[in-house]
C-alpha cells in the first residue's frame, strides 16, 4: 500500500499545483495547509532538467498552493547519491528550514558547515617596549625605568565557518544546529536543544540530561 501511495505521488503533486490559479481566483477564501510529509526523502526523491514532475520543480512552488513539506533524510549525502548530478543542491535549498542532528559523514558535515555560513571574527594583538628593561622585585613585573614603554595595539576582523567539523560529530542527543526560517526572516544558524514529545514537557532539557532521560538513542536523522 506505501509503494502504491508513492507511485501516485506526482499526480498528488499535480493536483496540488492545481490550486494555484484557483487562490489567485478567489484570495478571500480561506485554503488548508496540505502537508508533505515523508521519512527516508532520499529513498523517493526525484530531480532532473529533463523531469517535469521532478521535486525541486514542485518544491519550488508549493509555497503558493499551501503546501508544507516536512522530510526526514539519513544526510546529505545519501540525498546526494541518489539524485542526478548537482540537482540534490537544487532539492536541498527549497527547504527554509534545516535541523541538523550528529553527522558522522564528513561530506554532510563540510556541506551543513558551508550552509551556516561564515561571521567575521575580531583578533586584537597588544604589544609592549622597553629598553633596559629588569624585573621588579617588589611585583616580579618587567620594567624598564630609563626608556619609554609604548604599546601598540591593531585591529582586523577575519572571516571564518561558524562552526566547524568537531561540533557537528560531537552533537549529544537531541542537540541539533539548526538554521530556522520564521516565514518572514532567515534566522542565524545556532545550537538548539529539542524536546521529545514522549518526555515530560514540564522538564527542561538540562533536566532530563542530569536525570538520564535523554541517554537512550533517538535517531540520527
Amino acid at each position: 500500500m506505501q509503494i502504491l501511495r508513492f507511485a501516485q505521488n506526482d499526480r498528488r503533486k499535480r493536483a496540488v499545483l492545481n490550486w494555484i490559479p484557483k487562490i489567485k481566483k478567489d484570495p478571500d477564501r480561506y485554503w488548508r495547509q496540505v502537508f508533505f510529509i515523508c521519512d527516508e526523502y532520499h529513498e523517493f526523491a526525484t530531480a532532473g532538467q529533463n523531469d517535469p514532475n521532478g521535486d525541486e520543480k514542485f518544491l519550488a512552488l508549493s509555497r503558493e498552493p499551501r503546501c508544507i513539506p516536512i522530510v526526514a533524510t539519513q544526510s546529505i549525502a545519501s540525498l546526494h547519491d541518489a539524485l542526478p548530478g548537482e540537482t540534490w543542491r537544487t532539492v536541498l535549498q527549497s527547504f527554509r528550514t534545516k535541523i541538523f542532528l550528529t553527522e558522522t559523514n564528513v561530506f554532510s558535515a563540510k556541506t551543513a558547515i558551508e550552509l551556516c555560513g561564515k561571521e567575521g571574527k575580531a583578533n586584537y594583538n597588544i604589544s609592549t617596549r622597553g629598553h633596559d628593561a629588569r624585573v621588579s622585585l617588589w611585583t616580579g613585573k618587567s620594567v624598564a625605568h630609563k626608556a619609554n614603554v609604548t604599546t601598540s595595539k591593531s585591529y582586523n576582523t577575519q572571516s571564518d565557518f561558524r562552526f566547524d567539523t568537531k561540533t557537528f560529530t560531537e552533537l549529544k542527543n537531541a542537540q541539533t544546529i539548526t538554521l530556522a526560517y520564521d516565514a518572514f526572516n532567515p534566522l542565524p544558524p545556532m545550537l538548539m536543544y529539542l524536546k521529545p514529545c514522549f518526555l515530560d514537557v514540564n522538564k527542561s532539557y538540562f533536566r532530563q540530561v542530569e536525570e538520564g532521560e535523554l541517554s537512550g538513542e533517538l535517531g540520527s536523522k
